[in-house]
């Protein structure tokens, strides 16, 4: 079964990989997604958000006040800049969004793009009830992950099985994703969940699902799942 120390090992490892290639990563996935600009109005919340060029351009078109939140200091400190860039009020934070240092209802939109996918099984529900916290009522959860359907991970995902059947692993959807360099090879770990599991965990969190499905932000085949879901105006 995946424990903590798997995941913190997982967790360092993408760490110290999104720190290393932070230019170059940013250099090149340098446009919004156009879900991510959606948002409502009020104070956004990038979470996972690399240089969060999402969040800012979100908070640039609703007029609002976005926050970064990302693991990386790389990356952190390419969010001030673009954000400075941008003129647009933000705060940047190094943290692990599995643990959000947080008031509740604090954002009128979460923004979760391509990032819950580095989140272990073991936390994703502690993190989607904290999500729903932090929500205001009425506000908005964007969320993509990576589909574990690309031709890419078709010989992991053999191989995965096998390990899984095996006991040599707790979860058949881990994935090494590779980055290379000039100068090295940066590995990221990615957990891949189906798009029934990713619904099934905001609504067992208190979130209701506007819509769903597959998604592409710029190629014609799609690649990601994503999920919009609101927190109700009403309950407990």
């Amino acid at each position: 079964m995946f424990g903590a120390k798997s995941y913190l090992y997982d967790t360092l490892v993408t760490r110290n990989s999104y720190t290393a290639i932070a230019e170059g990563y940013t250099s090149w996935r340098n446009k919004p997604w156009p879900i991510a600009l959606i948002s409502r109005p009020g104070i956004i919340l990038d979470l996972g958000s690399g240089a969060c060029i999402n969040g800012v351009e979100a908070a640039k078109k609703t007029q609002s006040y976005v926050v970064c939140l990302d693991y990386s200091p790389s990356m952190i400190r390419l969010a001030k800049k673009i954000a400075e860039r941008k003129n647009v009020p933000a705060d940047q934070i190094v943290a692990d969004m599995s643990f959000l240092p947080f008031r509740e209802k604090s954002f009128s939109t979460i923004l979760a793009i391509a990032s819950l996918h580095h989140i272990p099984p073991i936390l994703t529900g502690f993190l989607a009830r904290q999500l729903n916290a932090v929500l205001k009522r009425g506000g908005l959860l964007i969320a993509t992950v990576w589909s574990w359907r690309q031709t890419q991970f078709v010989l992991q995902t053999l191989i995965n099985m096998i390990r899984t059947c095996l006991g040599q692993t707790g979860y058949p959807r881990r994935y090494s994703v590779k980055w290379k360099t000039r100068k090295s090879t940066y590995t990221r770990i990615y957990y891949l969940y189906t798009l029934e599991e990713l619904v099934h965990l905001l609504q067992e969190a208190g979130l209701k699902i506007i819509s769903k499905g597959y998604y592409s932000p710029f190629k014609r085949r799609s690649q990601n799942i994503y999920v919009i879901a609101t927190k109700p105006q009403y309950g407990f």
